[in-house]
């Protein structure tokens, strides 16, 4: 039991690690298995994806700092710096008794942390199925955690990627996905809420935006609606702006999470990365897979080995010529039930409990898992600092000035916008106010709001803070935290000017007095 569980009297407490990734992936994984550790057992998260708000939506207490590279982040190292700090006062403040990260890359801030003397026992969730000739370099970072948790991969005779040659040194689970069948809502009641019709046959696509991906979202509809009773579904977030969608394709919101729903769903179309992929299976829906290419995740494989299988259908990607021959096959209903029968039989269960007493048995100081630390004192300074003068400094010093030169938004702000206590539907009119004719990727805003689909239409950068302590209720921080947490996420890129545009501007707004550029965040 660690110095804080036995002053506390026994209560445990995890951290959930994030890094950005291009979806929900790693906060699904992180959030299954926090749902599934036993009560009296507290859970928060810190993470660097913009679906921070589907943490809070959930219930849980979350963190979030924007990620590298967005508006006026500053350069590398005065990100790095920032992320430290953050990580720092989040450790502080929310007092670990284990950390668990999930991500494919474990920052140099985080294992700096990790690694350093009293740090809390920590696992790494290390998703498998990377791309074969991904970099080394975030798998020689092991070092800093206690245990290598490997998700399950139904596709693992596929994998050709790095961490295949390292699986002794991981406790394995099976597949892990957020919902266990029972959950599902009934098909009547998941159609209502979705605005469907439950008595007819039902086609999902869910494949994103962008480029080759557009003109593949619009040749499925195009099929799909031209099958006699067919009742076609498009996520939102599938449907690009310009894009012709026919006559009668229902638009839906994404909503968390959305597995909930698919009762209601007869087939789908959905890109192939590992949570989509393990619940379409998992929940036994027909599907064709059209692999992304990603800069680690090999959704072709994954896709590949679930057309081998027989579990679902597959193209080579979103331009494949054989992608409207893979629907009409998919939306056959003979075939469909094939592929549902397919998937029941292949599906292991849901490994997220297993998972879940895996962090159990670490916080009662068992070692259920392989030792993977690294204790060598060279090891630690050259793959897990971030010493402000660590062993990438020249490098990171010298690409930070050719970054802002040729990245002019991530350089410190023009204009500094504190809204706290702002309505969630007065938010973006605010903001507008405002801005007025500034280039709004030279605005930050620090927000209690979780609004974030409002700011990203915005184009602004942003950033997170615990609300304003109220009576009565437990607050996430008190206004000596607040107040340093606006210091800190504003350490290297001092704005020229600064406003506050809803409550406690006068209590908090030292905008104009924070620290200035100091690493590289210069204007």
């Amino acid at each position: 039991m660690s110095p804080q569980m036995a002053r506390r009297g026994g209560e445990p407490r995890v951290l959930f690690a994030t890094s950005n990734g291009t979806g929900l992936g790693h906060l699904n994984r992180a959030m299954a298995i926090a749902r599934r550790l036993p009560e009296g057992y507290s859970s928060s998260f810190f993470t660097l994806s913009a679906a921070a708000p589907v943490v809070a939506a959930e219930g849980w207490d979350v963190d979030y700092l924007a990620s590298y590279r967005r508006p006026a982040s500053g350069t590398d190292r005065a990100w790095n710096l920032r992320l430290g700090a953050m990580l720092e006062q989040v450790f502080a403040e929310r007092e670990p008794d284990l950390v668990v990260f999930d991500g494919v890359h474990p920052y140099r801030a985080l294992t700096h942390l990790l690694s350093a003397r009293g740090a809390p026992p920590s696992i790494w969730c290390r998703r498998p199925m990377w791309r074969a000739g991904s970099s080394l370099a975030p798998l020689r970072r092991a070092g800093a955690f206690d245990a290598v948790l490997e998700p399950g991969e139904l596709a693992e005779t596929r994998d050709a990627g790095p961490t295949v040659g390292l699986r002794r040194d991981a406790r394995r689970v099976r597949p892990i996905v957020f919902l266990d069948r029972e959950e599902l809502l009934p098909r009547e009641v998941a159609a209502a809420e979705l605005g469907l019709d439950p008595a007819r046959r039902t086609a999902l696509v869910t494949l994103g935006q962008g480029g080759e991906v557009d003109r593949a979202v619009a040749r499925t509809l195009k099929v799909l609606t031209a099958v006699p009773g067919l009742q076609v579904a498009a996520l939102r977030s599938s449907l690009a702006a310009g894009l012709e969608v026919p006559d009668g394709v229902v638009g839906l919101d994404s909503t968390f999470p959305m597995s909930r729903y698919f009762a209601a769903i007869d087939i789908a179309v959905a890109a192939t990365g590992y949570n989509a992929f393990h619940e379409l299976i998992d929940f036994a829906v027909p599907t064709l897979f059209v692999p992304m290419s990603r800069n680690t995740d090999d959704q072709a494989a994954r896709a590949g080995w679930a057309a081998e299988a027989g579990v679902a259908l597959a193209v080579a990607g979103a331009g494949d010529p054989a992608l409207e021959e893979r629907l009409s096959e998919l939306a056959d209903p003979v075939r469909a039930a094939e592929l549902a029968a397919a998937c029941v039989r292949r599906f292991p269960g849901n490994g997220a409990g297993d998972a879940a007493e895996l962090v159990v048995r670490m916080l009662a100081g068992e070692r259920p898992a392989p030792d993977v630390r690294d204790r060598g004192r060279f090891n630690r300074w050259l793959r897990l600092s971030s010493h402000r003068v660590g062993p990438s400094l020249p490098l990171v010093a010298a690409l930070g000035v050719r970054d802002l030169a040729r990245n002019p938004e991530r350089r410190s702000p023009y204009l500094g916008i504190l809204a706290l206590g702002v309505p969630a539907d007065e938010l973006g009119g605010r903001l507008r106010a405002a801005i007025g004719e500034l280039p709004p990727e030279r605005v930050l805003v620090l927000t209690d709001s979780t609004a974030f689909g409002e700011l990203r239409a915005l184009g602004v950068g942003f950033e997170l803070l615990p609300p304003w302590p109220e009576p009565g209720r437990r607050p996430l921080a008190g206004p000596d935290d607040l107040r340093a947490r606006v210091r800190l996420l504003l350490a290297g890129r001092r704005p020229l000017r600064a406003v506050s545009i809803g409550e406690h501007g006068e209590d908090l707004l030292g905008l104009a007095d924070a620290p200035g550029p100091g690493a590289g965040g210069g204007s």
